[in-house]
């Protein structure tokens, strides 16, 4: 049984806000994973066009610029109904991550459809950190957490 709130376990990490997502790759703020045993990235997405849908996780340097490919579920297909108000999910682990190199430290997740029109979608990403209280590592435009 957990003594702790669920808020306290899992910060706010990185989002891209609620907007249309189309044909040029839009990403989450970057996670610096030497804080968090590991991050859960979540894509909604509403009332897609039918246009091919990719998530995925890259590595990147500590101003998010360099990404390389990391891990991706399966893009999904064009579709004028079958990938509205669906969901898909990446987790990442510390252990995922090349610790050696320093670009390797730092992830960000990018989502991107094959079409100019897109939809609307957002993506929240929850970390779990290495120790302490979650809230004190949630981003900055967290406006409130209440218990």
């Amino acid at each position: 049984m957990f003594t702790q709130h669920l808020g306290e376990l899992l910060a706010v990490v990185g989002t891209i806000d609620p907007q249309t997502c189309a044909n040029s790759e839009k990403f989450t703020d970057v996670v610096d994973m030497s804080k968090y045993d590991q991050v859960i990235a979540i894509a909604c997405y509403g009332d897609m066009a039918s246009e091919t849908i990719t998530f995925r996780a890259v590595t990147c340097d500590s101003g998010g610029s360099t990404p390389v490919a990391l891990k991706a579920p399966t893009a999904l297909g064009a579709s004028a109904s079958a990938n509205d108000n669906t969901q898909q999910i990446i987790v990442v682990r510390s252990a995922d991550l090349n610790a050696n190199a320093e670009s390797d430290r730092y992830v960000k997740f990018g989502l991107v459809t094959g079409g100019a029109s897109g939809g609307p979608a957002s993506v929240l990403v929850l970390g779990v950190p290495h120790q302490g209280v979650a809230s004190a590592s949630d981003l900055s435009t967290v406006a409130e957490i209440k218990y």
